[in-house]
């Protein structure tokens, strides 16, 4: 009898502690109850809390999930940065400093990252190139110097071109938006006439499919909604911009704002104004193309003909190649062909925006 109460005792302080440090009791075991049904209900606490780990544990490993999903779906260049910086953070910010206007280039580009976000973006981009120069050099059986030359010549290219993309990026978007110019001047005097406010107009605009200036008509209502006025956000998309096409846009709108002047019609005819231009541009640039298209006719077919001709007539007379094959071969299929790429980027490049 004295071991079995002892076992009765022992069983009830158990109990007891198990209630305690469950998380969700359900209810303390009374004194009275027999040993079997306190056993019995102790098993049954003990499958609730192991299902609500389990819940938990589930829940934990669905957020995972979504988080890493979330991760898949940010740019490769962003989580390649944020790497780079979480193990060369001090290179980066030291070198972050030294690097002079790189906030007003991204802020044009609308390249929504942070200065040392980029500059570990540049720095990740030149390994990369420094090691793809080494190897082609490696492979190319070049000698261990001339490898770690072009190594050192791909590192720089890289970093410089990184460190002038937010330039490039600006000049393309100020282009496209000097393109759509005219078309979203029209939209938005078309609202204007209709009774449509100036703060509507530029959100239809937003929410339109004109590339880049939609987006800038977009942060141009995020700054207001952010409690800046009208003239404060134009000017900023004037800023960001840095384009005579846009200053004279955006000076006539705060001018006929400021002074009662009919906006729709300010619009209506800039936008006039603006596609007259873009006609001269062109017939201009044809007349330009016609003048190169003539060159590039003669350094892409005459001119290789010319020569082939010439050297076998020399080698005729001479008796003998007066230039070797693969040299005629590297001038035949390198030098005519990046000078013709050099007149289509002339070409190009002369094209009206």
């Amino acid at each position: 009898m004295a071991i079995k109460k002892k076992i009765t005792n022992f069983l009830e302080k158990l109990g007891g502690k198990t209630i305690e440090v469950a998380e969700k009791p359900i209810r303390r075991i009374p004194r009275s109850m027999p040993i079997a049904e306190r056993l019995q209900l102790l098993k049954k606490m003990q499958e609730e809390i192991q299902k609500e780990r389990e819940k938990k544990e589930e829940e934990i490993l669905e957020e995972t999930i979504e988080w890493r999903e979330k991760e898949l779906q940010r740019p490769f260049s962003e989580r390649f940065a944020d790497a780079m910086l979480k193990y060369f953070r001090g290179p980066v910010e030291s070198l972050s400093k030294s690097i002079k206007g790189l906030d007003v280039d991204l802020y044009r580009a609308n390249m929504r990252m942070s200065r040392e976000r980029y500059v570990a973006l540049m720095l990740g981009v030149a390994i990369f190139a420094a090691i793809f120069g080494f190897l082609v050099g490696f492979l190319l059986y070049m000698p261990i110097d001339l490898s770690i030359l072009l190594g050192l010549l791909g590192f720089i290219g890289g970093f410089m071109y990184m460190r002038y993309y937010p330039k490039i990026v600006w000049r393309r978007r100020v282009e496209e938006v000097e393109r759509a110019l005219p078309y979203v001047l029209r939209h938005m005097a078309a609202l204007l006439n209709a009774g449509v406010g100036i703060a509507e107009a530029l959100l239809s605009v937003a929410n339109a499919d004109y590339g880049a200036i939609s987006e800038e008509f977009e942060l141009m209502i995020r700054d207001m909604h952010g409690g800046a006025s009208f003239e404060d956000a134009i000017t900023r998309f004037e800023e960001r911009m840095g384009s005579e096409s846009v200053s004279r846009v955006v000076k006539q709108m705060l001018r006929a704002i400021k002074f009662g002047g009919n906006l729709a019609d300010v619009l209506y005819k800039m936008a006039e104004d603006f596609s007259f231009e873009y006609r001269i541009k062109l017939m201009e640039y044809v007349q330009k193309v016609n003048g190169l298209a003539f060159i590039y006719m003669f350094l892409t077919v005459v001119m290789p003909t010319l020569m082939v001709v010439a050297i076998l007539a020399a080698s005729l007379m001479a008796k003998a190649l007066v230039i070797t094959i693969p040299a005629l071969a590297v001038i035949l299929l390198f030098a005519f062909p990046s000078l013709s790429f050099i007149m289509v980027m002339m070409i190009k490049r002369a094209e009206p925006r």
